[in-house]
């Protein structure tokens, strides 16, 4: 192919070899070329390059504008005689030509053609073109040249890929930063393309360890037949959701995950996409959450049957006392007065640990110094767990206070001593552990009802045969022992939680089969400084008196027994069985009433409400409130004042008896 120097640019048959003949010259004779006119040769180049949407200059060695080809004006911007003539720098800028000039001299010297992009500010705006540039034969001279410039608009391909690149980098951004696993795998055999740091992060490979490799390879599916039903989902229909598998990282860790997944199309091979989310803690805390509703569930049933149980402790403890008074010269009847009694005990102390475990026994909380109570428990546990039990102590130094009833620490301390003791049939090491810990956010989330803030820890943990993993998610549940028959209630680490919880602290366990098991017991640190005395509890003795007392309570059982116990030790006693007959009863009574003995929650007015209408009807009145509810927040509601004369039951009649011998004895308080 050559050019022919009159028209630069058209295109010419080459001629043939002549030493070539054919075999045939009848069949194909040879026809003379067909020549044509400059106009016709102008018009045919103008056709060919209209039909490849391109604009041609010619231009001579300075840059001016000699030819210009094109059947779209429009494409010029401006109109063509206007160019002829013309010098590329005068048209677009000295500056802007800069660079050109470079270029044309590059091609005038070596001869060979060079593309370029470049862009130009037109009247409808910015505007891109590829250019390619080749030396031609001038056709003033035969050892002259001059250029040929062809031009194409690529405005919309610069558009196309500008798109895609702020796609792409959409897509690289919410591959790489997001919050999710992301990985690209290959259909084919699953190996991997791409992963985002998050991947890494998670399974803890690095990415030269990953890109090539299979997951399988990697070990990472704990039940490879998972992959599979995901491929086969993607097969059918082409994406996969919220599928919640389990995966085995480097470490080996088992890790719960949830995927979904889609077909994508890359460089004409499919590939799957999968977008994976650790759902690890959220499953563990979902578990915890469940188990501590089912926990309050629990609690609040036990709550209300231990309020209605009170009730009939109160009349079984009660009528048993004054039964064994009557039985004293009869020893076999005695004997029956007396287990009868004893029953009722065990009976007392049950709904005492029901009432920990529903977080609403009434507890006298005092601030103490941890470690001192820890030692004083040592030496009550040391003949109780046996000697083959080695109890180790490692309290910290500067611990912080705690507030907690104390008793019930103590309770709390010996459960999970005489636990740990019976994880260890052959003996082994008791250790009780104290430190301050300051509970972060994350700790916080695994641990329900802790709240981030500072703590005082006492570990117990023991060297015994460990808890097992079934086992583990129960050990709160009340009346469940993995103990033989008659040997364990089930209550014990029941009361516990339920206590610690009560105190506006957490339990956790940790534990292995053949490990032992450690349980830990978090109580908010104490501003204050311990009670270095604390008060000594009054001794229970009997009281007697010939004040005149009136008694409201709504159960029969209770209030014929207080009637009873109130006669014999020489009160005069007035009783009702609810408010309105209270007050009836005082309105015809014309002397004076010195007590009124009332139970906090009645049918048709509370405690508290009968108590104020009194006062104002008969003066100066001393007020005894009792109740079998338990809960401060029940009590609060029926209107129960501050630091009143109030007496939890069960009791005894022992026990009543000296609260009312010293709710008489007390000053008068005024009317609430």
């Amino acid at each position: 192919m050559v050019h022919n120097p009159r028209i630069p640019g058209e295109i010419v048959p080459q001629s043939a070899d002549p030493g070539v003949r054919t075999k045939n010259p009848a069949a194909a004779p040879e026809q003379p070329p067909v020549h044509h006119s400059p106009v016709e040769n102008e018009s045919r180049l103008e056709a060919l390059i209209g039909s490849i949407d391109e604009i041609v200059f010619e231009l001579d060695r300075d840059g001016t504008f000699l030819n210009i080809w094109t059947t779209n004006e429009e494409l010029l911007y401006r109109p063509r005689h206007e160019l002829k003539g013309k010098r590329v720098s005068g048209v677009i800028g000295e500056e802007f030509f800069r660079p050109f000039s470079q270029i044309f001299d590059r091609v005038l010297v070596s001869g060979r053609s060079e593309e370029f992009e470049y862009s130009l500010d037109v009247p409808a705006g910015k505007r891109w073109f590829l250019a390619r540039m080749n030396r031609i034969p001038s056709a003033a001279a035969a050892d002259q040249y001059t250029l040929c410039l062809a031009v194409r608009d690529i405005t919309d391909r610069k558009h196309a890929e500008e798109k895609l690149r702020v796609s792409e980098e959409k897509f690289s951004k919410a591959f790489h930063l997001g919050p999710d696993v992301i990985t690209i795998t290959s259909m084919e055999d699953g190996r991997f393309m791409e992963v985002n740091d998050n991947f890494l992060r998670l399974t803890g490979f690095a990415r030269q360890e990953v890109i090539g490799r299979t997951s399988l390879e990697l070990g990472l599916w704990t039940n490879p037949k998972d992959r599979q039903h995901i491929v086969a989902l993607l097969k059918r229909s082409g994406k996969a959701r919220d599928l919640e598998v389990r995966v085995s990282i480097k470490s080996s860790e088992l890790r719960t995950v949830q995927m979904s997944a889609h077909t994508i199309e890359l460089s004409g091979q499919l590939c799957m996409i999968a977008i994976i989310r650790d759902v690890t803690e959220r499953r563990a805390l979902e578990v915890q959450l469940r188990e501590a509703q089912k926990m309050e569930a629990v609690g609040r049933l036990a709550g209300g049957v231990a309020h209605d149980f009170n009730n009939l402790l109160v009349g079984i403890l009660g009528y048993s006392e004054l039964l064994k008074k009557k039985l004293a010269d009869q020893s076999s009847l005695l004997r029956m007065a007396n287990e009868i009694n004893f029953a009722a005990m065990r009976a007392r102390d049950l709904t005492s640990r029901l009432l920990a475990l529903s977080h609403r026994q009434l507890l006298q909380p005092a601030v103490l110094d941890l470690n001192a109570l820890v030692r004083q428990c040592e030496r009550l546990l040391r003949p109780i767990i046996g000697e083959d039990v080695h109890v180790v102590l490692r309290l910290g130094p500067k611990i912080g206070s705690v507030k907690a009833d104390p008793p019930q620490l103590e309770q709390v301390i010996l459960n999970l001593a005489l636990n740990a003791r019976d994880a260890m049939p052959r003996g082994g090491t008791l250790s009780l552990e104290t430190c301050n810990i300051q509970v972060d956010a994350a700790l916080a989330r695994q641990h329900p009802g802790l709240i981030p803030g500072a703590y005082v820890c006492l570990q117990v943990a023991d060297t015994g045969h460990g808890i097992a993993p079934e086992v583990m998610p129960r050990i709160f549940e009340p009346f469940f022992t993995t103990k033989e028959l008659g040997k364990g209630s089930g209550l014990g680490l029941s009361t516990v939680y339920g206590f610690v919880k009560q105190s506006g602290g957490c339990v956790t366990v940790s534990s292995e089969p053949g490990q032992g098991a450690a349980f830990g017991i978090y109580l908010p640190r104490a501003s204050e400084l311990p009670d270095r005395k604390p008060p000594a509890p009054a001794a229970v003795t009997s009281s007697a008196g010939t004040e005149t007392i009136l008694l409201v309570e709504d159960e029969a059982v209770v209030r014929d027994l207080v009637c009873e116990i109130l006669r014999e030790s020489g009160y005069n006693v007035l009783s009702a069985p609810s408010g309105i007959d209270a007050m009836k009863i005082t309105a015809e009574h014309t002397k004076r009433i010195d007590l009124l003995i009332t139970d906090v929650v009645m049918p048709e007015t509370s405690g508290p409400e009968l108590a104020n209408t009194l006062r104002r009807a008969c003066g100066e009145m001393r007020v005894l409130y009792m109740s079998g509810y338990t809960d401060d927040a029940v009590l609060v509601r029926q209107g129960l004042p501050e630091k009143c004369a109030f007496i939890r039951k069960p009791y005894t009649p022992l026990q009543f008896l000296q609260k009312v011998r010293e709710t008489l004895d007390a000053a008068p308080r005024r009317a609430h």
